[in-house]
């Protein structure tokens, strides 16, 4: 039976929310001595882009700043957030995936990824973008979005603001590849939320990028993550027609609320969103 997570609002459709826009592949250099979000937001800027899904290896942090999955202590959210966790020294950057877009009227950011503290703790969770500094000018793999944007808005199904899909109009209305901007909400079973808006937006061949959280995961090697709260980046994503059905493969890292990561694709058709799910489905 499929994993399934109660929140305190009433079920909101459409279950999917997605937009077509154009996407853009870049590779940016983010600068240090500021934070996160600030070197995110002024390269992105200095090339005309509002919201991107960023793709990072290497480089570091210093400092780091960041939170992990937790339970919640009541009945306003499904799931919530560890203590803030702070590491002294440089901690490396194995990898992380961010979305980018704005809060309120100003640039924000969500980031899920794996570091490693000067300790050799290896860690994960959700990066705190106003604390946290590169150590030193980073090379990112970007996708910069454009006829669309992520913004994040209240949410009454699970009581939090979400990065959600809105037009854009945009300095760079024709750069870049066809795409689809998406958000999918709690107890889709996300392989089939990517291969349906796919379907509804006619692309048969795309590249996955995005953040989300899941109810537990299941993986095609048999790895079992129980936890019902989580925070995951994709690592790679891929969707292909196959005998004219399209078929999603998620290769992703998760961390649970005990700071186990799992690695690895994931079992399709096994796997519900927990809270969100930003994608960007980029054709090609």
């Amino acid at each position: 039976m499929m994993r399934t997570i109660k929140h305190p609002g009433a079920k909101l459709d459409p279950r999917v929310i997605s937009l077509p826009c154009r996407a853009e592949k870049m590779r940016l250099i983010l600068r240090s001595g500021v934070s996160v979000l600030a070197a995110v937001e002024e390269a992105l800027r200095d090339r005309g882009y509002e919201s991107a899904v960023v793709h990072i290896k290497g480089g570091a942090f210093l400092p780091l700043v960041y939170v992990m999955p937790a339970l919640s202590d009541d009945d306003t959210h499904a799931a919530w957030y560890s203590d803030t966790h702070s590491p002294t020294g440089r901690a490396e950057i194995e990898e992380l995936v961010l979305t980018f877009g704005r809060r309120d009227g100003e640039p924000f950011l969500h980031c899920h990824g794996i570091w490693r503290h000067a300790d050799g703790f290896r860690g994960a969770g959700h990066l705190m973008p106003h604390d946290a500094q590169f150590a030193e000018p980073v090379e990112a793999d970007v996708w910069a979005i454009s006829g669309a944007i992520l913004d994040q808005l209240e949410d009454s199904e699970t009581n939090f603001k979400l990065f959600t899909p809105v037009d854009l109009r945009s300095a760079n209305p024709n750069s870049g590849q066809r795409a689809v901007l998406c958000r999918v909400r709690p107890n889709e079973e996300i392989n089939a939320a990517i291969e349906r808006t796919a379907a509804e937006h006619g692309i048969e061949r795309a590249s996955l990028h995005g953040i989300g959280s899941l109810i537990g995961c299941d993986f095609v090697d048999g790895q079992h993550m129980a936890s019902i709260a989580s925070e995951l980046f994709i690592r790679n994503g891929t969707l292909e027609t196959l005998e004219g059905k399209p078929v999603s493969k998620l290769d992703i890292a998760i961390v649970d609320i005990d700071g186990n990561i799992f690695e690895g694709e994931i079992a399709r058709g096994a796997n519900n969103v927990c809270v969100t799910f930003e994608l960007l489905i980029v054709e090609g």
